[in-house]
């Protein structure tokens, strides 16, 4: 038994120390090497262009029971939306870019059909958080059968026997493709400065945000 305070905190020092040497790797005793296992649940995205699509495969049939049972209550049992979640055939793209043009509200017009750039993002999505009460419960076949059937109600489209698979769906032309513009310029890597970083006294020449409130110390323009 120990009868004082400092013995216990000394003991209790000692494990800690113990504890962290058990578990001692490149990070110090900080958390512990992540495994490829470990990564696999969260490795899973798929790029614009096809990348990182799975393999697999599923068919607008398969899709429409898929919907049906898991989507239509949200989206509509064909598409129309319900319960003010998004539509997935919205207006036709020349229509939306006028109402945009306009500057009307155009959140009640649009759909997969007339909004979404690239197809492999489309499945992309609907595997990662579809649906919307069970999000990464679909397989890739079922995410592949969904998606395909997303894209036939949605009108992308038309052939209702098809079957979608990665090479298939880097093939498919969204309507609003062209829409999308890809940055091809490539990541820069600049040392990171901490301290006398500008060379000038920055010039302030409005205010930070539109109304009465200012971010710090700014003034209004004219006080």
């Amino acid at each position: 038994m120990f009868k004082s305070k400092t013995s216990k905190s000394a003991l209790v020092a000692a494990l800690f120390a113990a504890s962290s040497m058990a578990f001692a790797g490149p990070y110090d005793g900080i958390g512990k090497q992540i495994t490829d296992e470990a990564i696999k649940p969260w490795d899973i995205s798929v790029f614009f262009d096809g990348e990182n699509l799975p393999a697999g495969k599923g068919s607008v049939a398969d899709g429409e029971k898929i919907y049906q049972a898991k989507c239509a209550m949200c989206h509509g049992e064909f598409g129309e939306g319900a319960k003010g979640y998004p539509k997935m055939l919205g207006d036709k793209l020349e229509i939306l870019q006028k109402h945009a043009k306009s500057d009307e509200d155009t959140v009640g017009a649009r759909g997969i059909n007339n909004l979404w750039g690239h197809a492999p993002t489309l499945y992309d999505y609907i595997r990662r958080a579809m649906p919307f009460f069970a999000p990464q419960s679909l397989s890739n076949d079922e995410a592949y059968a969904t998606t395909c059937y997303v894209l036939y109600i949605a009108e992308v489209i038309s052939d209702d026997k098809a079957v979608c698979d990665a090479d298939f769906l880097k093939k498919t032309k969204m309507p609003a493709q062209d829409n999308y513009y890809t940055d091809p310029r490539p990541d820069v890597k600049n040392a990171r400065c901490m301290k006398d970083c500008m060379k000038e006294e920055p010039v302030v020449k409005g205010k930070a945000v539109i109304g009465d409130v200012s971010v710090g110390a700014v003034k209004k323009v004219g006080e």
